[in-house]
């Protein structure tokens, strides 16, 4: 049950600091496997309405993007183009 309940909770936390939901984040995770920085796995489990419940995770190149976006985040922050407040949700301590 806890295990449900962390998924739960980090779909809704991904789509509140995306601002997308989850029909919409299904395609952008379409596209990511499609370019290789993710990779879906599919364990053969049913969610809500029989959908396929799938998993994702960072490919080695995908890791290599991340990083180079975060640096790109340090860079802006240093510049102050975004104060360091941008990057977080209000309910984030930083």
């Amino acid at each position: 049950m806890r295990a449900e309940d962390f998924d739960s909770r980090r779909l809704v936390r991904i789509e509140r600091a995306t601002g997308i939901d989850r029909k919409e984040l299904r395609i952008h995770l379409e596209k990511l496997t499609d370019l290789g920085l993710i990779e879906c796995i599919d364990e053969g489990k049913k969610g809500r309405g029989g959908h396929p419940q799938l998993h994702f995770n960072i490919t080695p190149v995908g890791r290599t993007w991340r990083s180079d976006i975060g640096r790109l985040i340090q860079l802006c922050q240093r510049g102050e183009y975004y104060p360091e407040s941008f990057f977080y949700l209000p309910s984030d301590p930083f």
